[in-house]
């Protein structure tokens, strides 16, 4: 644990450049870390959410979900192993609490504990990573903790360092690169198409309408967990006809963007936003839930002026689910 997270340097940048010359780092303030220890730790999120602990033994890190038995989401995280018989998982900080609370829930029942770790957590974004930091990188979808911390390795030009203690109080000086207000980690994500569960949003989500069956946060094949029924059989029977997409748009400075603001189309009502991140005092980037007819027509959101919507594409492929 740490006795004080040190204090890093102030943000020299509040927008990602469309090319990192050097490598960006962000404290990711908006996150927490909760740590299972026990022996029986692995065992219990394997019958808890929505991915397969098993792919710890290749060392590698997962996204994923905790639902609720209607396969609602509790959380969102990222999960590594960070020590002997201790897990990470990373969720966002309005939730730390309240994910916490439904794991302990269960939990009493395993040779195990969960309680959330005062930990530093920083992004490290841009392709000069590579060559740069003072350790070396796994490879893409591997964690490492060789350096003395963990490192997970999220693509080419993207980690993250989890910084548990007092021994890495040194580590962040040593960092190489320009450091970025913790707002343009949410910028990383959207552009990825990634959303996690807020505070906001616990327990109104299925883990499909976060995309998360496209960006690996959900096997279907690991056996049964919490949820686990409803979201197979939106998998295997259901037509999914509404999936979360990127897009922008333009809106006065006195506007803001949240989560379950209506997106209005032709028709009326076609979804709504899930997450936002303002790209300068008038632009906008979202993620909505919206039909995926949505996207081939206009829509706006539900704010003076009908501010129009400009889709955006995702770095992965939306099916057709629905025909």
């Amino acid at each position: 644990m740490w006795s004080e997270l040190p204090q890093l340097p102030a943000p020299e940048i509040d927008l990602l450049p469309d090319t990192i010359q050097q490598p960006v780092l962000i404290h990711l303030s908006d996150y927490r870390l909760i740590v299972i220890t026990g022996p029986d730790g692995e065992k219990f999120l394997q019958g808890q959410t929505t991915c397969d602990f098993r792919r710890f033994e290749k060392h590698q890190w997962l996204r994923g979900a905790h639902c609720n038995a209607k396969g609602r989401m509790h959380s969102t995280f990222v999960a590594a192993k960070i020590g002997d018989q201790q897990i990470g998982l990373r969720v966002h900080a309005s939730i730390a609490e309240s994910a916490l609370k439904a794991l302990q829930k269960y939990i009493v029942f395993s040779k195990a504990e969960a309680r959330v770790h005062t930990a530093l957590l920083v992004g490290v974004l841009g392709d000069a990573a590579e060559t740069t930091l003072p350790f070396s990188l796994p490879d893409v979808g591997h964690c490492d903790t060789s350096a003395g911390f963990p490192v997970l390795r999220l693509e080419a030009a993207a980690a993250e360092l989890w910084l548990l203690n007092d021994t890495h109080a040194g580590i962040p000086d040593q960092l190489p690169g320009v450091w970025a207000h913790p707002e343009c980690w949410q910028q990383y994500l959207l552009d990825k198409g990634i959303a996690d569960v807020t505070a906001e949003s616990v327990e109104e989500l299925l883990p499909q309408e976060l995309n998360y069956q496209l960006v690996d946060a959900v096997s279907f094949d690991k056996g049964c967990y919490t949820g686990q029924e409803i979201v197979a059989r939106m998998h295997y029977r259901g037509k999914l006809k509404k999936h979360l997409y990127l897009a922008e748009t333009d809106l006065s400075a006195d506007s803001t963007l949240g989560f379950g603001m209506d997106v209005v189309g032709e028709k009326g009502s076609v979804g709504k936003v899930i997450t936002a991140t303002r790209l300068g005092q008038n632009r906008w980037r979202l993620l909505a839930l919206v039909q995926d007819d949505a996207t081939q027509n206009s829509a706006h959101l539900a704010l003076a002026g009908q501010p129009i919507l400009t889709w955006k594409p995702l770095p992965y492929a939306i099916p057709n689910e629905s025909s």
